[in-house]
This record gives C-alpha cells, sequence and structure tokens, in this order.
C-alpha cells in the first residue's frame, strides 16, 4: 500500500499517553484492521471533547494518513460515528466496554481489512448501547460470538449428549476429558446456547454472579490456549467489582 490519506471508521480498543499531550490509540477500522494511530494534542485542557473520542469500544468516523513503513500512522481527522450516551454514563456498561476492549486489544493483530469481524465488532458496540434487560450477560455473549470471528469457533455444533467442551480440541464431547481444560456440563450447555443466541436473547437467560463468573473465566482460558502470547485481561477484575 502506498502512503496517502485514508477515510475509514475505527473502533477504539485501547489507548496510552504519548509525550505531554497526545495520545496513541490501537483501533480496528473498517479499510486498513488494526492500526495504531498517533493524535496530537488531544489530552490538552482546551480539548476535553477530545477526549471523550477515545474510551474504549467509541465509532469513530475518521481521516488518516498511511505510511505503510511505519508501525504509526496519524489520525488527522475524527468525530463521533454514533453517540454512545449508556456506554459513558451507565458504569456497568462502562466496564464491560473497557474489559470487551482490552479482549480484543489482545487478540486482534492482522493489519489488513476483515468485513465480517469489523461489521461484528461495530454491530456488537451498538448492540451493548441499547440493550436494557439481559445486559449483566452481554459480555458473556461477545466472548462466545467472537470466537468464530477470530477463526476459533468450536469445530462441532453443540448438542445435549456432547456435555463437555474440550479446550485443546475445540470441541464439543460426549466423554469427559482427561484433562482438566475443559467446560463443565452447565458451562458447555451456556457456551451452546450463547453461540446460538442474539443480543435480545440474553434477557431470557437467568445467571447469577459466580455462573457469569466462570463461563468468563473459562472463554479467557479458551482464549488463551490460541493466543499464547495472551496475558492477563486486567479488566476482568474491574468489571467482577463493578458487579459485586
Amino acid at each position: 500500500m502506498k502512503s496517502g490519506t485514508n477515510k475509514l471508521t475505527a473502533v477504539v480498543l485501547h489507548t496510552l499517553k504519548y509525550k505531554d499531550s497526545s495520545l496513541l490509540v490501537h483501533a480496528y477500522t473498517d479499510v486498513l484492521g488494526r492500526q495504531t494511530y498517533v493524535v496530537n494534542g488531544v489530552r490538552s485542557v482546551k480539548n476535553k471533547a477530545g477526549m471523550a473520542c477515545f474510551q474504549p469500544l467509541t465509532l469513530l468516523d475518521a481521516v488518516a494518513y498511511h505510511n505503510p513503513k511505519s508501525d504509526l500512522q496519524r489520525l488527522k481527522e475524527y468525530r463521533l460515528s454514533a453517540p454512545l450516551q449508556s456506554l459513558s454514563f451507565d458504569i456497568h456498561k462502562n466496564a464491560m466496554a473497557l474489559f470487551m476492549g482490552e479482549v480484543l486489544y489482545k487478540t486482534i493483530r492482522e493489519q489488513e481489512p476483515n468485513a465480517e469481524l469489523f461489521y461484528f465488532l461495530r454491530e456488537a458496540v451498538l448492540d451493548l448501547e441499547r440493550i436494557r434487560e439481559g445486559a449483566a450477560n452481554f459480555h458473556l455473549y461477545f466472548l462466545a460470538q467472537l470466537s468464530s470471528y477470530l477463526g476459533y469457533a468450536p469445530g462441532n455444533d453443540y448438542a445435549p449428549e456432547r456435555q463437555f467442551f474440550d479446550i485443546p480440541s475445540g470441541e464439543f464431547t460426549p466423554v469427559r476429558p482427561k484433562h482438566e481444560l475443559f467446560f463443565d456440563a452447565g458451562q458447555t450447555r451456556l457456551f451452546g446456547r450463547l453461540l446460538a443466541s442474539s443480543p435480545a436473547d440474553l434477557r431470557h437467560i437467568a445467571l447469577n454472579r459466580e455462573q457469569r463468573r466462570l463461563f468468563v473465566n473459562n472463554m479467557l482460558s479458551f482464549y488463551s490456549h490460541h493466543f499464547e502470547t495472551l496475558s492477563p485481561v486486567r479488566s476482568w477484575s474491574v468489571l467482577s467489582e463493578v458487579y459485586d
């Protein structure tokens, strides 16, 4: 790809302070896959509105200058693609967005466009913004569905007789694995149900705090098995505390 300016839509994954008043913004874009952008001056006292554009899972319409020989690109213009009121002001959804953004930041590496993955992420952000009933289950649904878009969907379909999900093989199995890396019957049933669900179905899935905690831990173990460099997802403890 040649150097030049691109119009794009981006999902913000993670940000870091850069120099005195700038940010490094890790984002997943519709036309260039994952990219890291320098945004100058956004942390200045006079630019509070600018910082609001770079919260986890914010959707941006932007103009960026890309140099294929550099790992850092420059964001020239940006604006909110969609207002996200509940993600900004609902403490539970805000913590969930932080968690989801960190998972994406640590799992998506490809700097090539993937239209299906981008559309899934964009719709997931909008669904999280809209959802009311069943919102406490949304991050579980997200982790289950994301596996397909990262190329690690279960190798077979869930069925009642397949009572266990074997993490190393990535398959539902009727036989309890001899190792410890598997989902038990209840968690396997939940995984199968979430894979077949839509956000509207989440209000019908009754779970307690411990069931949710165990499922997230199981899914993070599943992802860790496929992403050997996956470091601990620190925001998971924040989300747990918010719901506690």
